[in-house]
């Protein structure tokens, strides 16, 4: 027996985006082909959809199969966005009546810039015009649709009224389907989700509902929500009405949230999975490509506003051409969720015939001085984004990359040419350029904190952090009081926790010194005493401690330019240092037993320069 007929067909997940003209029959072909009337009363009534309606069926072995209606008029462009976002097949629907209209062509637009790849195209009402009539529309349909998309699209002439080919449609749409969700296999991505509605059932919670475009969810799952900013738990998931124990992409999904309210999650907010690579932005830059029905051109001027639409995000942004490229920067007016290869509809206000389609390749900050090296580098992106095309970009530009943005089903590949650095990939001859560079900072006599040392050699301070235990490994630097030295020496970070603890807490509380009986330090306090043998803590009486860099900081204000031999008072060092009385005598006694200081009568003498 064929192996084909013993092994059950891969389950799949996909949508289908049902688009067209106002008035050319998508509501009422929904209901042949699903049985599911989408249209709500008062939309029945006006006889237009207004906004988002949903349906489903299975085929033929038991695949849920999504359809989301949207709106055909003008005036609900926005929803009609939101709705052919991340969807796996474009029915367009076309009357056979009146051919494509406007709204046909800007939704055709709109579906392109969303990187739609499968279109079918339903000649609707196909009943009420003469064969040679419809012949006709079909190729004149046929062609216009493929001007305006690229695509080669299926076409079939139907009529929801009598069924004709309704069933034949249904197949095609399958077949498209399945080959979309087999070329997407998105389910391997982290949880990406943009809302389209949001509410409250009394003793449930916060319910919502969208597109699970990427990616899987399942109960007791977190949801990152921007931009609310806060995170949520999964309790509960449907899909298509069905309570599941896991929903996968793509597919339309309600979820019951706790930790989220209804004032924190809305229409347009996007959840995602914590290790999504989503970051809040209130610019980035895109790769640009104009879809036009006609030949006007989005004005150049640097600050035109334009609307963008994301998912069921919608906004304004400034638009910025750069010269000589596909590139724009969008300016937001607020910070907005943005990631990696994320698409979005620009649609400029003075013309409704213009769509452009954006591609964000960049998100981070661009200084000034390498604006141009990484524009030309953007430039040489493939034209088909993929992971890797965010890993390749990445390394050449800054030199390394999270290893969370690695794509989880496959395992992380390390070339000769790089190496993983903790949580991080980077390219090797870049780490060594960034210890050299590191070393340099750390000359005789100088000492930076981590946080110092990212900011000087111009990198993210986590990757900074792996280069210097890289460097203390290797016996090149040390820390002490917070700060890295050059050479070999003992090193803070090596103590052990609770002495870790005792000293953070004495750095945060500064020249107020650390107190001990006001502080409740435990088993702990026995760390005291090392902490003060290895000098990381000074003991300027029995019960005040100073960590080591602050009583060395007050030492060196007091000191400062004086020589051997000069003198000060005691009410000049307390104006010096701002220590009370209580701290200020056992300070300066300190001093003076570590031979800095020596009293004569009503002053004290400076016994050594800061400098010797």
């Amino acid at each position: 027996m064929p192996t084909s007929l013993l092994t059950p067909p891969e389950p799949y997940h996909a949508i289908i985006g049902l688009a067209g003209h106002v008035d050319h029959g998508k509501t009422t072909l929904i209901e042949a082909l699903t049985g599911i009337v989408t249209s709500r009363p008062h939309e029945q009534q006006l006889g237009m959809t207004q906004d988002l309606g949903f349906a489903h069926f299975s085929d033929e072995d038991g695949n849920t199969i999504g359809v989301v209606d949207v709106p055909g008029h003008e005036r609900y462009l926005r929803n009609m966005v939101a709705g052919v976002w991340h969807i796996n097949v474009l029915l367009l629907v076309v009357s056979a009546e009146e051919g494509c209209m406007p709204m046909t062509l800007m939704h055709t637009l709109v579906a392109r810039a969303m990187g739609v790849r499968h279109i079918v195209v339903c000649l609707s009402k196909s009943d009420k015009v003469p064969d040679e009539q419809l012949a006709e529309t079909e190729e004149l349909v046929l062609e216009t649709i493929m001007d305006a998309s690229g695509i080669v699209p299926e076409i079939i002439p139907v009529s929801a009224v009598t069924g004709k080919n309704i069933q034949q449609l249904k197949t095609l749409l399958i077949q498209q389907a399945k080959a979309s969700a087999e070329c997407m296999q998105r389910e391997k991505s982290p949880a990406l989700m943009y809302v389209d509605r949001a509410f409250v059932v009394n003793g449930i919670g916060t319910i919502v509902t969208g597109t699970l475009a990427a990616g899987a969810l399942k109960t007791g799952d977190k949801l990152r929500c921007e931009p609310a900013g806060m995170t949520g738990a999964i309790r509960s998931v449907q899909t298509y009405h069905q309570q599941t124990d896991e929903a996968v992409a793509t597919s339309r999904v309600a979820v019951n949230i706790k930790g989220l309210t209804r004032k924190q999650v809305r229409r347009g907010s996007l959840l995602f999975a914590p290790d999504a690579p989503v970051s809040m932005q209130t610019q980035c830059i895109v790769r640009v490509r104009q879809f036009d029905l006609t030949t006007e051109t989005v004005p150049s001027g640097r600050n035109k506003v334009v609307e963008v639409a994301s998912g069921s995000w919608h906004g304004e942004a400034r638009y910025i051409p750069l010269p000589d490229s596909d590139l724009a920067r969008l300016v937001f007016s607020q910070p907005v969720p943005v990631y990696f290869g994320q698409r979005m509809a620009i649609i400029p206000d003075i013309n409704r015939s213009l769509v452009i389609q954006g591609e964000v390749l960049w998100c981070d900050f661009i200084p000034r001085h390498r604006k141009r090296q990484i524009y030309d580098h953007l430039q040489c992106l493939p034209e088909t984004l993929t992971p890797q095309s965010q890993l390749d970009i990445l390394l050449e530009l800054q030199g390394f990359y999270p290893v969370a943005l690695h794509p989880s089903d496959s395992p992380v590949a390390v070339t000769e040419h790089q190496r993983q650095l903790g949580d991080f990939i980077v390219a090797s001859s870049w780490l060594e350029t960034m210890k050299q560079s590191v070393m340099n900072m750390l000359a005789p006599g100088q000492t930076y904190s981590t946080a110092e040392l990212a900011y000087a050699v111009k990198t993210d301070e986590a990757v900074c952090a792996e280069i210097l235990k890289l460097l203390k490994a290797a016996g090149q630097i040390h820390l002490k009081f917070a700060k890295w030295h050059a050479g070999e020496g003992s090193s803070e970070d090596d103590l052990p926790p609770e002495a870790q603890a005792i000293l953070r807490q004495a750095r945060s509380l500064g020249k107020e010194g650390l107190e001990t009986n006001k502080t409740d330090l435990g088993k702990d306090k026995k760390w005291l005493r090392q902490l003060v043998h290895q000098k990381y803590l000074v003991a300027i009486d029995q019960q005040i401690y100073f960590d080591g860099g602050v009583y060395l900081d007050l030492v060196k204000s007091v000191v400062a330019e004086r020589q051997p031999e000069d003198t000060i008072s005691l009410q000049e060092i307390k104006g010096i240092v701002e220590l009370s009385r209580k701290y200020l005598i056992p300070f300066v006694n300190k001093m003076e037993k570590d031979g800095w200081l020596r009293r004569h009568e009503e002053v004290r003498i400076i016994l050594k320069s800061w400098k010797s």
